[in-house]
């Protein structure tokens, strides 16, 4: 195969979003749900791992199922037959939760992008190998900045989820996108 033919090969890979739990909590709580799917049609996917710790809620599990009957998320199962998956996801289970474990070892070894507020885990992972990731604030960037809501709705997002005592940044979007948000996730 040519190099050019490996590029056009590569650029009709498509990258999916892999949902971590946080970021659907977020999104359920908020009421918003259709917010991802509009984002991401057909680009979002969680780990067996991810979804067996959503399921245990009653009304995530509804949503869940739902998402999957409408083909907006695939549930993918985490290949532990994969070695190099499967040793980093070992050494990461050390100090990590399983689903943030789960996510980044599999993404490390496949170009998608990581969909998890918990920067706490995942930030300095992220740039020491360049695994793409986005939060749901950045989410919400995104959203507003294809109209998809407007910057009131995001606003109101993050004062449902933080009424929720779930953690999002204490500021509005208008904010955080002028001061945190990496612009160059507006392509994801």
């Amino acid at each position: 195969m040519t190099h050019q033919n490996s590029r056009q090969k590569m650029s009709k890979t498509v990258v999916h979003i892999l949902l971590d739990s946080d970021v659907i909590i977020h999104f359920v709580k908020a009421g918003r749900i259709s917010t991802l799917i509009d984002l991401f049609p057909q680009r979002m996917m969680m780990l067996d791992r991810v979804d067996e710790e959503l399921r245990k809620n009653k009304t995530v599990n509804v949503i869940l199922e739902n998402m999957v009957v409408w083909k907006a998320l695939s549930i993918v199962p985490f290949p532990a037959k994969d070695l190099n998956v499967f040793r980093e996801y070992a050494q990461l289970i050390k100090t990590k939760g399983k689903g943030e474990s789960a996510c980044l070892a599999y993404c490390r070894y496949h170009p998608h992008i990581i969909a998890s507020s918990n920067l706490k885990d995942i930030r300095k992972y992220c740039e020491q190998y360049q695994v793409a990731y986005i939060t749901t604030m950045d989410i919400l960037c995104i959203a507003l900045y294809r109209q998809i809501l407007t910057e009131r709705e995001c606003d109101e997002f993050i004062q449902k989820v933080r009424a929720s005592d779930s953690k999002l940044p204490d500021m509005g979007i208008a904010k955080y996108r002028d001061t945190l948000f990496d612009r160059s996730k507006y392509s994801y």
